[in-house]
């Protein structure tokens, strides 16, 4: 018969980042100083340490303690000491529980500074008393750290462990962020595929292709004992989420975006989405590495679909053609040629779908419209080349004027609502002082109760939006300029691309064929340019050949 292997005592320390405030005497090795020293004063010789560096109290999923409780249940361990129960847990209900289950496994419970022993007497007052402290300075503790860091996000400062992919940690200041030019190259590289087109699993098989490193390949290359996991040497494989990251990132526009995410509980480690007008977003944090127009541009056209066309490409211009009477987009099919090449057009979506009772076709050919836009991009750059300031002039002169109208009535609207919102709550007042004095049924009084509520509801809830669009509308003074920066950059264009189309153009309306008076077909083309919208005159119609 085997001889029993005879059993250990399991000296237990804990300490989290936010016990570390609490100075050197509960730090991890101060706490094994003070159990060894326990155990040579009360002769203990046969023990083992367990400990969790860096893990919080409020629950007991740590590793060191999931270790120490396995071997509790395999029977090889008859006491357990702790400094005292804080480091063992701060949560009041748990620490007894477990507590409860070492006596019913004959194991012995010791928090040296608080002077409890599970085997001296049935019943400790204090014990359950401190759990309660315990948790209270968990929950306490939790709100100060989540107070700190919304004030340190509020202030611009970076609190991230890591940088993300395209910045580094400043060597001066952790919390601010400073441009890695390597990985900005990749963070530009991926926004321009985005901006000719390419969806997120093109762009990332395109990265692969490549070979360029992905973010976690290149994180390690420069801090190599950072994972101790292989995954990161699979240095090329770009998957199309992160590519998604990178894109919906706003921190390349030189802004932090903190609290999209937060615990459910202090207790639980599930994270739940925070609602967006809950975010603490704040701007110029650090140098951009994408300009305002290049997101915009790169969003606008993800916003849309992109699937590729038989010919293994994109079509350039996904999300920019719509119907001029339906307001749904045109949707584009291709037809093979006899001679291998293929036959493009494009027809109203709501025709296609649910018939000519919905509306008409307006069908028009690829090859039409890249025409018939190419010579009207054309036509606007050599305006802007023949006389700049003069280019500039009318831009601003029709931007301001179309600007100043849209803000006039919006004006006007916001005051009207305002305005009944207040009669409303006159109204509200009268109807109560009514309802009180009996001077209308009870069921009427709810009735119109009802209804003025929810009309006041819904003013109030278009207020902002109306506030929103007259300051979207104020700010557009610098409209001109900002289409200028873009059309100056292509001064000399031999071609179309949707990088091009989408920089230049918000929209495209193609109205339905019209006979005219000579008894030849005219179809008018509308492009509506970004930030300054129709540049050529009104009604005109452009001759389909």
């Amino acid at each position: 018969m085997k001889n029993k292997q005879p059993k250990k005592t399991a000296l237990y320390c804990r300490l989290s980042v936010d016990d570390g405030r609490l100075g050197e005497s509960v730090s991890i090795e101060s706490q094994k100083i003070l159990l060894v020293q326990y155990c040579k004063d009360h002769a203990i010789k046969n023990y083992k340490i367990y400990d969790d560096d860096g893990y919080s109290g409020t629950n007991f999923n740590r590793p060191g303690f999931i270790s120490m409780y396995d071997d509790i249940q395999k029977g090889l361990i008859d006491t357990v000491i702790v400094k005292d129960q804080s480091r063992f847990g701060r949560s009041y209900i748990d620490v007894g529980m477990y507590v409860e289950q070492f006596k019913d496994r004959g194991v012995r419970f010791i928090a040296v500074d608080d002077c409890y022993d599970s085997s001296q007497g049935e019943y400790d007052m204090m014990f359950p008393m401190r759990n309660v402290i315990n948790e209270y300075y968990a929950r306490e503790a939790s709100k100060k750290t989540r107070s700190a860091k919304n004030a340190k996000a509020k202030a611009g400062q970076f609190i991230a462990a890591k940088a993300p992919f395209g910045y580094k940690l400043d060597p001066n200041d952790r919390h601010h962020l400073i441009v890695d030019e390597p990985a900005a190259e990749i963070v530009h590289r991926i926004f321009t595929l985005a901006s000719q087109g390419n969806g997120f699993t093109r762009i990332a098989k395109i990265l692969r292709e490549e070979k360029v490193l992905t973010p976690i390949a290149y994180f390690n290359q420069n801090n190599p004992d950072y994972y101790k996991s292989d995954y990161w040497r699979q240095e090329f494989d770009w998957h199309c989420e992160s590519v998604r990251v990178i894109i919906n990132n706003e921190v390349y526009l030189g802004k932090l975006v903190y609290g999209k995410k937060r615990n459910r509980s202090m207790k639980s480690k599930r994270r739940i989405k925070v609602p967006k007008e809950e975010w603490i977003v704040t701007e110029n944090c650090h140098e951009p590495i994408i300009t305002k127009e290049i997101w915009d541009n790169v969003h606008k056209l993800l916003s849309s679909k992109h699937r590729e066309i038989k010919t293994g490409e994109v079509q350039m211009f996904a999300g920019l053609v719509k119907c001029a009477d339906c307001g749904h987009a045109l949707t584009y099919s291709q037809k093979k040629r006899a001679d291998g090449t293929y036959h493009g057009s494009y027809s109203c979506w709501m025709y296609k779908t649910h018939g000519r009772e919905y509306c008409t076709s307006h069908y028009i050919t690829y090859d039409d419209l890249y025409s018939v836009v190419f010579a009207d991009i054309q036509r606007v750059i050599r305006a802007y080349d023949y006389d700049p300031e003069r280019f500039r002039k009318l831009l601003n002169e029709r931007c301001s004027s179309n600007a100043e109208k849209r803000i006039e009535a919006l004006t006007a609207e916001y005051e009207q609502k305002t305005a009944r919102i207040a009669e409303i709550d006159k109204v509200l007042n009268k109807l109560y002082e009514d309802s009180a004095l009996g001077r209308i049924p009870e069921n009427r009084f709810e009735t119109m109760l009802q209804t003025y509520d929810i009309e006041q509801d819904t003013l109030r809830k278009s207020l902002p939006v109306l506030k929103a669009e007259m300051e979207q509308l104020a700010g557009q003074n610098d409209a001109a300029s900002r289409f200028i920066n873009v059309i100056r950059k292509y001064t000399y264009l031999n071609d179309l691309s949707a990088e091009i189309l989408n920089a230049l153009i918000d929209r495209i309306f193609v109205h339905h064929k019209e006979v005219g008076s000579d008894g030849r077909e005219y179809q008018q083309i509308e492009i509506h340019y970004r930030f300054i919208g129709r540049l050529d005159a009104p009604n005109r119609p452009k001759k389909i050949a």
